[in-house]
């Protein structure tokens, strides 16, 4: 299975999803990270970026990234075209993105043209940020807690992010056991469906 997941900025993709994405992996599936940022409002954007690259390169995803600018990445034709083409080229069997239901104005663009630029993929997944608004309701969980300490281990490596509550490790842990609670196991990643094929997921 190819698969794909697209952040906004720079760990977005790791907060939301990497252990998830390590379970794809470990079983054989291939993956693609497109950050539409680099995230330069958040700290230095070359350091941000060979963030990510470290990030992928340790979790064996290939990378794509883009020069949109933080805090204004459009929904636009061009960024539709630009997902298109990655799409067209890897075939993914699934998606993952942003929630449509999210107070970051980047994060609900990245997830309102990841539906249209995906429209034609069997599978998309909405992951979990700090921002979402209250009404995000997720149906769908992945158990991480094989993953969970390399998950943490990638996102220490952020250290442009280290200041920001929600990076810490403490509460990057607690969400996982809190979403693991739903299913009865010590860690899991939650997701709100967009659509599924019930054959062979993960």
């Amino acid at each position: 299975m190819n698969i794909i997941a697209i952040g906004a900025h720079p760990d977005d993709i790791e907060f939301g999803c990497a252990g998830t994405i390590m379970r794809h992996i470990k079983r054989g599936d291939s993956a693609t990270f497109v950050i539409l940022s680099r995230g330069e409002k958040g700290g230095d954007p070359e350091t941000r970026s060979k963030e990510s690259r470290d990030s992928a390169k340790k979790i064996g995803a290939k990378l794509h990234i883009f020069d949109y600018p933080d805090t204004a990445v459009p929904q636009s034709h061009e960024l539709i075209e630009k997902l298109e083409a990655i799409i067209k080229d890897l075939n993914p069997r699934r998606v993952y993105t942003h929630s449509v239901k999210d107070t970051h104005q980047d994060h609900r663009n990245a997830a309102y043209t990841t539906l249209v630029a995906a429209r034609l993929v069997p599978e998309i997944f909405a992951y979990e940020s700090p921002s979402l608004y209250l009404n995000f309701s997720p149906n769908y969980y992945v158990d991480i807690s094989s993953y969970i300490d390399q998950k943490t281990e990638l996102l220490k490596n952020f250290t442009t992010q280290n200041g920001k509550d929600y990076m810490k490790i403490n509460a990057i842990r607690g969400l996982s056991q809190f979403r693991g609670l739903a299913t009865s196991v010590s860690h899991a990643e939650a997701f709100e469906i967009v659509r599924i094929l019930k054959s062979d997921s993960i």
